[in-house]
């Protein structure tokens, strides 16, 4: 807990210093690695901000916090492992009572988003579904569901994930060493801070939100139930 609160501390006040203590850093790279595999590959997840992140790690690449090829190697599998994660439960969890109902509570939107993805591209939809917020972690789901092979789904899965960490974190990075952040380092860095915590807080009220909605919903067919009989 005390370390939580540390590296909180040095986010706020921007201590580099703290950041690149390797005691801190190895904490840090755990936790990045859980993000990202949580929001690719479990539904309830699905709200981390995991773009948001992935930038703001580049940017912290330039700032020398993090080493450029381990970051990305540590995320590339964070995402990889959590995809397959996802296409694990699609296929022998995704008739069970709990995911169908972590399923039930994303929007149809975004249902819709990835059934045209899929059967339109099938696997290749991973390609394009990696850089959109729910349906990266949807997509993996219902390959599962439908019996894909593993040995392919694994193939495009470590490169759509390579290529999904490492262009967004690279973004980051060359965002990290223009000459625009540099003179304006603290307040860009202040607002990047900002962002996964608000995208963070905003995902857990959508959440809250669509689980409340579901359960009047639900309590409004009982009683229609009710009344027919």
């Amino acid at each position: 807990m005390d370390t939580i609160i540390t590296l909180y501390q040095a986010f706020v006040h921007m201590d580099l210093a703290t950041l690149s203590n390797p005691d801190v850093l190895w904490i840090l790279y755990g936790m990045l690695f859980v993000i990202i595999l949580l929001e690719n590959g479990v539904l309830p997840a699905a709200f981390l901000p995991g773009d948001s992140l992935l930038f703001l790690t580049g940017v912290l690449i330039s700032l020398d916090v993090f080493h450029f090829g381990l970051i990305n190697l540590i995320l590339i599998a964070g995402a990889a492992f959590g995809t397959w994660l996802g296409y694990a439960q699609g296929r022998w969890l995704g008739n069970t009572k709990i995911v169908q109902n972590w399923m039930a509570h994303l929007p149809e939107k975004y249902h819709r988003k990835s059934e045209v993805l899929f059967h339109k591209y099938g696997l290749q939809a991973l390609f394009i579904g990696r850089f959109i917020a729910f349906v990266r972690t949807l997509l993996p789901m219902m390959a599962g569901l439908s019996g894909l092979h593993s040995r392919k789904f694994h193939i495009y899965n470590w490169i759509s994930a390579t290529l999904w960490i490492f262009l967004i974190v690279t973004l980051g990075y060359l965002f990290g060493l223009s000459p625009v952040f540099k003179t304006y380092e603290k307040q860009i860095m202040s607002l990047l801070m900002l962002i996964p915590v608000i995208l963070l807080l905003l995902g857990l009220l959508f959440t809250i939100w669509l689980a409340f909605k579901r359960w009047l919903n639900n309590k409004k067919q009982v009683k229609q139930d009710t009344t027919e009989k």
